[in-house]
């Protein structure tokens, strides 16, 4: 898999829009909320969310292991990862369910312990984000598929800042 194909990262932005499409159904409508083993919310739109992005990254590339907040794999399987995907197929559940419009789709790629690649998808926002080591990050407004990366605005990020809370 090389990030410096389009078509490869369009296929990952891609992703987060049709987990945030799947999202939106659910959050549109009437959802239960289950409690996990730590007492977290999940809802079907974490499961939905989950299992497309996992069955869409595997179709671009089988070889790179998945971990994901619905699906984690033990430490001593994973410690010898040395590039895999780090998903969070619905951040902010919490705010979900309470449907104040704060929550992303969240998809990087690790190597060697470090991002080299993520987007991060806000779908009642409509905003896009992704950056690639290297390469810069960029935002986009948008609900529907892309097809091209011009449209994207190159946002500056200052690894410097810190914020006080």
């Amino acid at each position: 898999m090389n990030l410096n194909n389009q078509e490869v990262v369009l296929d990952i932005l891609n992703i987060a829009i049709d987990a945030g499409k799947e999202i939106l159904k659910i959050y549109k409508k009437n959802f239960n909320v289950d409690l996990k083993a730590d007492n977290s919310p999940i809802t079907e739109a974490d499961i939905n969310s989950n299992n497309l992005i996992k069955k869409r990254l595997i179709e671009i590339e089988k070889n790179i292991p998945i971990l994901t907040e619905e699906s984690l794999v033990n430490w001593e399987t994973r410690k010898v990862w040395k590039k895999y995907w780090l998903i969070d197929p619905l951040d902010g559940t919490k705010e979900f369910v309470n449907r104040n419009g704060e929550f992303t789709v969240n998809i990087s790629l690790i190597e060697n312990n470090l991002p080299i690649f993520g987007v991060i998808y806000a779908p009642e926002k409509s905003l896009l984000y992704y950056g690639i080591k290297n390469n810069g990050s960029y935002k986009l407004i948008t609900q529907d598929n892309i097809n091209t990366l011009y449209e994207f605005k190159k946002i500056n990020i200052n690894n410097n800042t810190t914020s006080k809370y």
